[in-house]
């Protein structure tokens, strides 16, 4: 019986996950560091573990405040600038 429910607890989490992986940046909601990270790498189209300005755009409240979460002033958001924003605030 152990081995089933894990087992169904191991599907439900990556049907969720795939879900979460389709669906656009912009739907995604940042509450997590696991959500920092989901839509982190949305957001990073060219997979080079940074956002830059052009990236942004894709998600508005990203793109709109872009200057006041890019703390080192570099034109770029780490992955430690995006999931250091205010919080609770979510980006919506």
């Amino acid at each position: 019986m152990k081995t089933i429910a894990i087992g169904r607890i191991c599907a439900s989490s990556l049907l969720i996950a795939m879900s979460a992986w389709s669906a656009s940046a912009d739907e995604l909601p940042v509450r997590s560091s696991n959500d920092v990270e989901v839509v982190f790498k949305a957001l990073d189209r060219n997979q080079d573990r940074k956002i830059s300005r052009s990236e942004a755009t894709v998600k508005g409240s990203v793109s709109k405040r872009f200057d006041g979460i890019d703390s080192d002033g570099d034109g770029y958001l780490s992955k430690r600038e995006f999931a250091a924003r205010p919080s609770p605030e979510r980006f919506e």
